[in-house]
């Protein structure tokens, strides 16, 4: 779930206004200690490194606006992404299995 906040000024009175725009990945998603990616903020690489696993788990990096940027698979515990490329700002890394998504945000130099 991500916020904006947006102020408006009329006359002398200044009004805020928040807007909600859902990006599909709710707050739980967010809060979980399943993998870990380091290093954070990131520059040329992030390692992502999972608790355990037994099967191949779908890999997703987006944007702060919600665009998917990379998609791929993790076939071992231990994995990395070059993002030397990647504009600086704000991802979200959502990891998902058949039944679970977890979700991680990192910070690209």
């Amino acid at each position: 779930m991500l916020f904006f906040i947006a102020a408006y000024s009329f006359a002398q009175a200044p009004a805020t206004q928040i807007s909600n725009i859902g990006s599909g990945l709710s707050s739980m998603e967010i809060q979980n200690n399943e993998f870990t990616i380091a290093p954070n903020p990131a520059k040329n690489k992030l390692n992502i490194k999972l608790l355990n696993t037994s099967e191949d788990l779908k890999l997703e990096v987006f944007d702060v606006l919600g665009k998917r940027i990379y998609k791929g698979l993790i076939t071992k515990l231990e994995s990395s992404i070059d993002v030397s490329n990647w504009k600086s700002g704000v991802y979200l890394v959502r990891i998902t299995d058949d039944t679970v998504t977890h979700t991680k945000r990192f910070i690209k130099q």
